[in-house]
């Protein structure tokens, strides 16, 4: 027996097995030499096709073999690195470049100056996010701050030690001339590339997550009027609804209560149309900010001096705007509860008046049910003694010939002695004809 076979054979795998085992590497972060700088761009509503078929293309513009399609692909051009990956909402990608010594003076550098400037406007979508990040050695203790003052705003900077006290880096989240945000990491302790890596590929995830997260903000924005405005029109039906009733004109009181269920189900539909039109983002709105509150937690932040932490910037700025998408949708289910009940207190209203108006109807049937069994009764009364008025004709015609036979025979006698029997036979067949009908 062979060592493959000792090892036995596995049943079949499930049809998902291998795309879920390859997820956990899905997206790998890509080595960051020190001195560098990492550009990273989202593009939300492009075709991640057309945005793979753009840097296809940038790879042959350079004599290179395009990458194989998929989930993600890298292109190594000679001075710079590009990287692309297909997310759920949008498409990302990433540029690195290696500097050959760190700036003396001057703006941040960008690995977008690498590029051609054609190829970079032609990308299909809409950027969403674009930042740089630019890796550098730690000055010598106490240069670091004439780098920060030319390279951040001074009233929005933020920063922390990360990583143990590995790295400190600093932002001000702050869109400058060319559309994007820069950070700046400073290695003190000489981190590995694969480390360096995994810092940027943090920093990039929280710059394109919180800018995600804050796309829910302007439709919670734009769902409290409305919503103010369904709470409004609900509370008047509810008052309109304590003050119905029945009074002189039940059927004035009928045309209201139907009235007041047409507004309620219009305002019902408006505020699903509501939900439809925020919900997805209000999810994912929520998901996107955990995700940023995770990438901040896994930097180990640790505070530098007096200035500001990136959890807390974030935390002071971003925070109150998604308690507002959470309150918006805290609203829109608390709107739609209470919808509801007003609904079927109206209904359950109507529901009383039509069972009163039901028992007023059968006791109606039943009070005409009693008039026509007497009716009925009456009927056939009168219908034995017309039968017995003609059976005892019969009678008489019939034993009137027995008067010449036996002329000392008194017929008139025998004619009243048949009418009792005459008349219970009547009744007594009636009786069993409306039995048998009723039966049948």
């Amino acid at each position: 027996m062979n060592a493959h076979a000792s090892r036995g054979t596995l049943p079949a795998d499930h049809p998902l097995r291998r795309l879920l085992a390859d997820e956990v590497h899905a997206r790998p972060p890509v080595p960051v030499a020190i001195p560098g700088v990492v550009s990273c761009l989202a593009l939300f509503d492009a075709d991640a096709d057309q945005v793979y078929e753009r840097v296809a293309q940038l790879a042959r513009r350079h004599a290179l073999a395009p990458p194989a399609p998929g989930g993600q692909a890298i292109v190594e051009l000679p001075d710079l690195r590009v990287k692309w990956e297909r997310h759920g909402e949008f498409c990302s990608l990433t540029f690195v470049r290696a500097l050959a010594a760190a700036p003396a003076a001057g703006p941040l550098p960008s690995a977008f100056e690498a590029l051609p400037a054609d190829w970079l406007a032609a990308l299909p979508g809409r950027t969403l996010a674009a930042t740089d990040i630019v890796l550098l050695p730690e000055p010598s203790a106490g240069h670091d701050e004439p780098l920060l003052a030319q390279s951040f705003d001074a009233d929005a900077i933020a920063g922390s030690l990360v990583l143990d006290g590995a790295a400190a880096i600093y932002s001000d989240f702050v869109l400058g001339d060319g559309g994007r945000t820069r950070w700046l990491v400073l290695d003190r302790a000489g981190m590995s590339r694969a480390r360096s890596a995994r810092v940027v590929q943090r920093i990039a995830e929280i710059e394109i997550y919180r800018m995600a997260a804050l796309l829910a903000y302007p439709l919670a924005r734009q769902a409290f009027p409305e919503l103010e405005r369904i709470e409004q029109r609900l509370a008047q039906i509810a008052a309109a609804t304590a003050e119905l009733h029945l009074g002189d004109d039940p059927r004035q009181t009928q045309q209201d209560e139907r009235r007041l269920l047409d507004e309620l189900t219009r305002i019902a539909a408006e505020l699903e149309h509501s939900v439809a039109a925020t919900n997805l983002r209000f999810s994912a709105g929520e998901a996107y900010w955990n995700l940023v509150q995770a990438r901040v937690r896994e930097l180990r932040e640790q505070r530098i001096g007096d200035r500001r932490t990136i959890g807390g910037f974030l935390a002071r700025r971003l925070a109150p705007a998604m308690d507002s998408c959470a309150a918006a949708e805290r609203r829109q289910e608390e709107l739609s509860a209470r919808i509801e009940r007003a609904s079927a207190l109206l209904r359950t209203r109507v529901d009383v008046v039509r069972e009163e108006q039901n028992q007023q109807l059968l006791a109606a049937m039943e009070r005409r049910s009693k008039l026509a069994l007497r009716m009925q009764q009456t009927v056939e009364g009168l219908s034995v003694v017309v039968l017995t008025y003609y059976a005892v004709a019969l009678v008489a015609f019939a034993v009137a010939p027995l008067r010449g036979l036996w002329p000392g025979l008194d017929t008139n006698g025998l004619v009243a002695g048949s009418i009792p029997i005459v008349a219970y036979l009547v009744w007594r067949g009636v009786h069993r004809l409306r039995l048998r009908l009723a039966s049948g």
